[in-house]
């Protein structure tokens, strides 16, 4: 009798745990002779939601391992990134300065992970802003059919610059492949399509004091294409590769070059 006292006492004094599930939509109840484990899949408000609670068996008496986890497999990301495009495919006398040039990525994704999956499917919307800069002694400029080709600079002219800059909106389908649950690393892949919707001639130069900046509109860029990403990222820090197939400009309405952009994606 006293030792029965004691053992009530003992529960009586323990602390206790109770979860309260409402409406689960599917439950799992597991025996053996060593362990009970009951696992709970969705509830009220979240068809995510997982709880796991394993009970070993020891002589009558019992340990409690509890593991619940809260699972949000869709999710909305916010993306930033920077790179430099490298133009390839250049014409014969025309070369461009990648580090004059630039591309600026900013947007969102809308994220799906299957449930204990490694892999995530991702869509999103971009604003994509590049800039083609030339290395040369000649700039840009349209002649009478609005075709795009070099001209010279004025006799003394300093401090030239001369770019083609395009600005779009894109759309990624991008597949991610974590290493491993635990793992911080994951690559990306997939084909970003770009819907380009203003683009423009921007030549800028000084001669003596004066500094001459003149804006050319109207330039005959392609209004679609396809670019093929691929990204490798460390706790949501990147590098990123782009290669854009198809030309910026559309056949015969200039110098017919594509690009491979490089850069840093968050």
């Amino acid at each position: 009798m006293a030792a029965l006292l004691a053992c009530v006492t003992a529960r009586a004094g323990e602390k206790s745990d109770t979860t309260v599930i409402e409406n689960a939509k599917k439950v799992t109840i597991i025996s053996s002779d060593t362990e009970q484990r009951i696992k709970v899949r969705g509830k009220t408000g979240n068809s995510t939601y997982l709880y796991e609670n394993t009970i070993e068996l020891k002589d009558s008496a019992y340990t409690k391992k509890v593991k619940k986890v809260d699972i949000d497999n869709e999710c909305w990301d916010f993306d930033l990134g920077f790179g430099l495009p490298i133009a390839t495919n250049v014409p014969s006398g025309m070369s461009f300065a990648p580090f004059k040039s630039y591309e600026w990525i900013l947007g969102f994704r809308y994220k799906y992970t299957p449930q204990d999956a490694l892999q995530t499917y991702s869509v999103g919307l971009w604003c994509n802003w590049r800039q083609y800069t030339l290395d040369t002694n000649m700039m840009f400029g349209k002649n009478a059919n609005n075709v795009i080709d070099l001209y010279d600079y004025p006799t003394n002219a300093s401090d030239k610059r001369s770019s083609i800059y395009v600005f779009g909106l894109s759309v990624p389908f991008l597949f991610t492949q974590k290493f491993g649950h635990k793992s911080h690393f994951k690559f990306t892949l997939g084909p970003v399509v770009n819907f380009n919707l203003y683009g423009r001639i921007h030549n800028k130069y000084s001669l003596g004091d004066d500094n001459i900046e003149i804006k050319t509109k109207g330039i005959e860029y392609r209004p679609v294409t396809v670019d093929i990403m691929g990204m490798f990222q460390y706790k949501g820090i990147g590098l990123y590769c782009k290669y854009s197939p198809m030309s910026v400009l559309k056949k015969d309405m200039g110098p017919d070059f594509r690009s491979i952009s490089v850069g840093v994606f968050l």
